[in-house]
C-alpha cells in the first residue's frame, strides 16, 4: 500500500518536524510514502476570504499534482476540509468536477487515516509523559481519532483542558478580523491547559499549535507543542525525544 503526502504550507514552513513524523509513522505501518513535487497552497485562504476565482486556480493545480491513484494523507484537518470542498468549485458534469469528487473521497487527515489502519491497533508504543491534548474544531466526524491514537501509547497520561471543546481562538482569518476576541479565547484556553500541569501540548492541527504555543510563550510558560504525529513517532521509537530533555525547541 502507498499514500501520497500532502504537506500544508504551515507545516512545511513552520513545523517541518511534523511532516517528518507523519512519514515515519506511515512507514512504521508498512505504508509506502510518496511526496508529489510542486505542492503549493491548497487555496483555503483564498476561499475563506471570498476569492473563489483564485481558490479554483489553486484547486485545479492541486488536482494535477495529486492525479495519481491512491490515498492522500495530510496532517491538517482544515486543509483536508478544503480539498473536500473542491467539488463545489467546478460545475457538475465537467471533467474537473469528476476529478474533484474522486480526490475528495481519497483525501484523509493523518489521524483519521492512521486510526483506520490494522497495525495501529496492535503497535507497542510507549512514552512516559503528561500530555494535554487540544481538539481542533476542524476534525469534524473524526474528532476522536487523535484521542484514540494517543490513548494507545503506554505510559502517556492524556489530559484535556476544562472546557475541551472551546476554540483556541485562531479560526483562520477570524484571528485577524476579531483580534481581541481571538486573544481572549487563546488566553482562556492556555490558562486551562496550564492548570492541567502537562509536560507537553499536543494537537492534530498545525494552526492551533502555532496559536497556542505562541500565546504560552507570551505568558512566559512555554511548552513543547507537538503534532500528534510527533508524539506517535517518538513513542514508536521508544527513545527519549529532544523535546523531553530540554534540547529541542519549545515549539516544535
Amino acid at each position: 500500500m502507498h499514500a501520497h503526502l500532502f504537506i500544508p504550507c504551515l507545516v512545511e514552513d513552520c513545523q517541518p518536524e511534523a511532516a517528518i513524523a507523519v512519514a515515519e509513522v506511515l512507514e512504521f505501518l508498512g505504508v509506502e510514502v510518496r511526496h508529489p513535487a510542486g505542492q503549493t497552497c491548497c487555496g483555503q485562504l483564498a476561499y475563506k476570504t471570498g476569492d473563489v476565482k483564485n481558490a479554483r486556480v489553486l484547486a485545479a493545480r492541486y488536482l494535477d499534482i495529486f492525479a495519481a491513484p491512491g490515498p492522500v494523507v495530510c496532517p491538517s484537518g482544515s486543509c483536508v476540509k478544503m480539498v473536500r470542498t473542491y467539488p463545489e468549485l467546478f460545475p457538475p458534469g465537467t471533467p474537473q468536477h469528476a476529478r474533484a469528487l474522486d480526490l475528495a473521497a481519497r483525501t484523509f487527515e493523518f489521524c483519521e487515516f492512521v486510526a483506520a489502519q490494522p497495525g495501529a491497533q496492535s503497535w507497542q508504543a510507549r512514552l512516559n509523559v503528561r500530555a494535554c491534548y487540544h481538539g481542533s474544531c476542524q476534525l469534524g466526524d473524526h474528532a476522536d481519532a487523535p484521542r484514540q491514537l494517543l490513548g494507545s501509547i503506554a505510559g502517556l497520561t492524556l489530559l484535556e483542558a476544562e472546557r475541551a471543546d472551546r476554540c483556541c481562538g485562531f479560526g483562520g482569518i477570524f484571528s485577524l478580523q476579531f483580534t481581541a476576541v481571538s486573544e481572549a479565547l487563546a488566553e482562556d484556553k492556555c490558562t486551562e491547559i496550564l492548570a492541567q500541569e502537562p509536560e507537553i501540548l499536543v494537537c492534530a492541527e498545525p494552526s492551533c499549535l502555532m496559536n497556542l504555543s505562541g500565546y504560552l510563550a507570551r505568558l512566559g510558560r512555554p511548552l513543547p507543542s507537538l503534532h500528534v504525529a510527533q508524539v506517535l513517532a517518538a513513542a514508536l521509537k521508544k527513545e527519549t525525544p529532544a523535546w523531553m530533555t530540554g534540547k529541542g525547541r519549545a515549539a516544535q
